[in-house]
């Protein structure tokens, strides 16, 4: 579990020194974008494995094992496609207006 995590964070450093070099804001963004698509996937998916595999058997119970597996097999694959079609301008302004609208319902 921890070494293609380690590789991931590894593999990561060059690409965001390259990113970083990209001379324009709007290049640099759209490339920002991609990856903190791919890193909230993988955060997602390892935070999940870790906190079921790091914390000792003897504090959790069988409902709370429960909970992280299905997150980790079903949830996370589920929520991949969302996560990337963040990227999509429409998909963002429509996530934008309903985040809005919530938030505006809870002031008054």
């Amino acid at each position: 579990m921890i070494a293609p995590f380690v590789c991931i964070l590894v593999s990561y450093t060059p690409i965001g020194y390259a990113v970083l070099r990209v001379p324009s804001s709007r290049g640099r963004r759209k490339a920002l974008s991609t990856c903190g698509s791919h890193l909230a996937v993988v955060s997602l998916f390892y935070g999940t494995i870790t906190s079921l595999y790091f914390n000792p058997s003897s504090s959790r119970s069988a409902e709370k094992d429960t909970a992280v597996a299905v997150m980790y097999t079903m949830v996370t694959p589920m929520l991949n496609p969302f996560i990337y079609s963040l990227r999509n301008r429409a998909l963002k302004g429509a996530l934008q207006k309903v985040v809005t609208k919530k938030l505006l319902s809870i002031k008054k």
